[in-house]
């Protein structure tokens, strides 16, 4: 024999039913209160950057470009000359992560190559070496 509120009871039916259902979904659903979005503080801010200043990411100096065919870069051996696509006075390509950020000239400091960077390349710059 069955207990008076055991739902397989005959005194239910489809409406009892129902109605429980709707109830009990009503109690279990709670709002919920989102924050105020917004810059944040200046805290949060450097707390955040702080998480990024020890990641590495890959800067490159970009000198010129050339297109050659396969057969003409088989054939290349040490002394061989490959024209670029800038002229020796133009600034060279300062690229982060493969985007170019800076352009800038090449200097020797020490016995070693160095740029020093003459511009800094617009926002706009920016997004169109996006694409």
């Amino acid at each position: 024999m069955s207990a008076p509120d055991d739902p397989t009871h005959g005194d239910w039916n489809a409406a009892d039913v129902a109605k429980a259902s709707a109830e009990l979904a009503a109690a279990a659903v709670q709002p919920v209160a989102f924050g105020q979005l917004g810059p944040g503080t200046k805290a949060e801010q450097a707390r955040n950057l702080d998480l990024l200043l020890d990641v590495e990411i890959p800067i490159s100096v970009e000198v010129g470009r050339a297109q050659m065919s396969l057969d003409d870069v088989l054939r290349l051996v040490p002394g061989s000359v490959i024209a670029l696509d800038k002229k020796a006075e133009e600034p060279v390509d300062l690229r982060v992560n493969g985007k170019l950020v800076a352009r800038g000239e090449v200097v020797l400091v020490d016995d070693a190559y160095g740029l020093r960077i003459t511009q800094i390349v617009d926002a706009a710059g920016r997004i169109e070496s996006l694409r």
